[in-house]
């Protein structure tokens, strides 16, 4: 059984998804504070948008022994196994390799200290 690795991928690629995906968040934030009813449903309606669209984010942004999967794009095979760049307390950040396309650098939070880190 091939078990999902989740993680928050970083870079350009990661900076203009999740700036696009915080927009929703400030906005849901700013009819929020700028409402003057007591139960602001536009605000509550937005701010539900956000939370599904970051839920579905995290639960589609992963790595397994198959491939390696974006929320944005389909499933893709990994030339190697990801390679650790550095590691500091629960958080480690990665480097995977796609054949024909580039390499991403991508975000873990793990709570045991992997083989070979490079500590900051």
């Amino acid at each position: 059984m091939n078990k999902r690795k989740y993680f928050i991928f970083l870079g350009k690629e990661g900076l203009s998804y999740y700036s696009w995906l915080f927009i929703v968040l400030f906005v849901g934030l700013i009819v929020t504070y700028e409402g003057t009813d007591k139960i602001n449903w536009l605000a509550i309606g937005i701010l539900v948008i956000f939370f599904i669209l970051f839920g579905y984010t995290i639960s589609q942004s992963y790595y397994s022994k198959d491939g390696f999967k974006l929320p944005y794009s389909k499933r893709k095979q990994i030339s190697a196994k990801p390679k650790l760049l550095y590691h500091w307390r629960i958080f480690s950040i990665y480097q995977v390799k796609i054949p024909q396309v580039k390499s991403y650098l991508i975000l873990r939070l793990e709570k045991k200290v992997p083989n070979n880190s490079h500590s900051i």
